[in-house]
């Protein structure tokens, strides 16, 4: 994966992947959208965006389209257990 810049108050660097949307699953205050990712041994990459973000995006991560997405990573500690989320910050179509 590479690492690059973005231009923001709240995170500088973020990651990019490549994958096929295989499964979006919308909830009340969170969308859920699942990539196929690898070459030969397949993934499942589970990221995650808020419903007004994720509306940005609708048009783009829909079923089976090949796409790129940027995300941030971010962890926190809840009743003593860490929980990690990886965000959508863009997505792009990929040919």
């Amino acid at each position: 994966m590479q690492q690059s810049e973005i231009k923001s108050d709240k995170q500088i660097f973020f990651n990019q992947i490549r994958g096929v949307v295989e499964e979006i699953l919308p909830d009340d205050r969170f969308t859920t959208v699942a990539l196929k990712v690898g070459h030969e041994n397949h993934r499942n990459i589970a990221l995650v965006s808020k419903n007004d973000t994720f509306d940005k995006f609708r048009h783009i991560l829909s079923l089976d389209n090949k796409v790129l997405v940027k995300f941030y990573i971010s962890s926190r500690k809840k009743h003593d257990r860490w929980y990690t989320t990886a965000t959508i910050l863009d997505a792009s179509i990929v040919e």
